[in-house]
This record gives C-alpha cells, structure tokens and sequence, in this order.
C-alpha cells in the first residue's frame, strides 16, 4: 500500500517559529516531525510515501532527498486544500491508499486499520478521536451517518485514513476544497464512509502550545512513542555546548546550540542554531530573535 502525507500548509498558527523552520523540519526533541510521520508508515509496511508541499519547499526537498526511491515530492503551485491535494496524486494512488495529516503525531497500529478497510471495503475508513472539531456522527456498525461542523467535543477526524481509488468519484468540480467536502459527497450517495473510534495517543501540531505540550509530554514520560522515548527530561542534542547548569522541569535544546552559564531554563525548548548569553526563561519556545511564553 501507498501513503501520502498532507504537508502543504504554511503554518499560519506556528508563526513566527516557521517563518524560520517550516513545519514538517521542526524537530520534536531529537528527531523532525516529517521523520517521525515517514518512518512510522514505513514500520507499518507501507512502500511508498508521497508528500505535497508548498511553504520553505525548497528547504523540505532537500531534506527529503535521504529517503530516495521511498518519498517523493509534489510542490503546489498554489495551496489546494486537504482535498484538492490529493489530484496532485491520481496516478499514484491505483489502489488502496493511506492519508496522514503532516502536523499529527500518533501511536496507532496503522495495520489494524488497514485491515478493518479491506475487510469492510468502504469508500474510505477514517480514524476518529474525541477532540474539538467537525463532527462525525456513527452507528454500531461503524458507518458514519452524519458530519457536522464546529463541535466543541465530539468524535473528529484524526487525520488519519485509509481510502478506496473509488474516493476520486466523489471529488467536488473545483480544484481547491476540503478533505470534509468528499465526505459531505460521499454520505449524499450513500456510499459506504466508515469512522473507527481510537484511544491512542494524538497530538495535532498545529500551534506553539501544541508543539510545547507535546514535549512536555514525552519529556516527562505522560507518552511513549515507539521512536521517541527519554529517560531524563531534560534532552541537549549532542552538537550544542551547554554551560548553564539551571535546567528545571523539561529542558529541550536542538542542534548547534550554544548555552551560557548565566541562562536559566525551565519547561523550554530551545530552537536549533540558537546562541543564548543571558536570561530566565520559562514555559517558552526560544532562538536568537525569539522569546514566546506559550505557557
């Protein structure tokens, strides 16, 4: 099975941290966020990996060029949505095909997933979880009956979905549109659209809180990640020199950092390529030009 991981957006939420690093290059303690999501569908045995992108793409091709014959990149020439990305891919996804959102870190077993789609061959199998968003109403038997916007708590779509090639019948006639727009299309024919609720563990790295929390997270042992697992809280990449000993709480310091004695750290990450001389710093993701309390 194929897989395409959606990567397109700009970050609006994240600024101005991408306006530096673009989202899929941020690292998550020691490893980047596009390399969690690839090598997790490559252990679940998917085979080929397409990625669309569009902000800094420049910077994440070159990065991606590691991966070889594994991924391969479609650079959008304007940004098409979570739906319309997928017609960059048509002659790539001839069969089943797996969807995962750019900015979500999970834990789930992709192969029971797999599995649950071709043993009841919908139209598309999503992953759900209960969280704030568009709604996805279904039954016992799965089958999802009824989508509604804005829920403040309900169960949502993960990001996550396992799709027939048949999902391409169902897109609108526009070249921009939502991924939620070909379910709206599917559930008016009544074809088969299938929600598969999921306890596991989720983030949605879509805001600076969200990148901090989901550091604290596996920095104070809340998560384990089978690739992202940490015996201290505090985590100083072997490339940066670190001279302060006040590191309090969970301390996260990237690449080529360089860290003065006269820095307090608490419950902060430090940006790769950072030079810090002087100050405290608490509940904040921190460069040279950066200071964000987010917490």
């Amino acid at each position: 099975m194929n897989a395409i991981i959606l990567a397109a957006g700009l970050g609006e939420r994240m600024k101005p941290v991408t306006d530096r690093i673009p989202k899929p290059l941020l690292p998550v303690v020691n490893q980047r966020l596009i390399d969690i999501n690839i090598n997790h569908l490559l252990r679940n045995g998917i085979k080929r990996i397409g990625i669309n992108l569009y902000h800094k793409h420049e910077l994440i091709r070159e990065y991606l060029d590691q991966y070889q014959d594994q991924v391969f990149t479609v650079v959008e020439d304007e940004l098409k949505g979570t739906g319309g990305a997928l017609l960059n891919f048509r002659d790539f996804l001839t069969e089943d095909f797996l969807i995962l959102s750019g900015d979500v870190l999970s834990d789930i077993r992709l192969t029971e997933i797999i599995d649950f789609h071709k043993t009841h061959d919908p139209i598309a199998t999503l992953v759900l979880v209960k969280h704030k968003g568009t709604e996805f109403s279904f039954g016992k038997d799965n089958r999802i009956t009824r989508i509604s916007r804005g829920a403040e708590y309900a169960h949502t779509y993960s990001g996550i979905g396992v799709f027939s090639e048949r999902v391409f019948s169902f897109m609108p006639q526009k070249s921009v549109f939502s991924i939620v727009d070909i379910f709206l299309n599917i559930l008016e024919t009544r074809e088969l659209l299938m929600g598969l609720p999921s306890v596991m563990n989720w983030y949605n790295v879509n805001s600076l809180y969200a990148y901090w929390k989901v550091h604290h997270d596996l920095l104070n042992n809340q998560v384990d990640f089978e690739s992202l697992c940490f015996k201290s809280p505090v985590y100083i990449a072997s490339t940066s020199r670190v001279e302060t000993e006040a590191l309090k709480g969970f301390v996260s310091i990237g690449d080529d950092c360089i860290i003065s004695k006269d820095v307090y750290l608490e419950n902060t990450i430090v940006l790769p390529e950072s030079r810090i001389t002087s100050g405290n710093y608490r509940n904040c993701l921190l460069s040279d030009e950066l200071r964000i309390t987010v917490a």
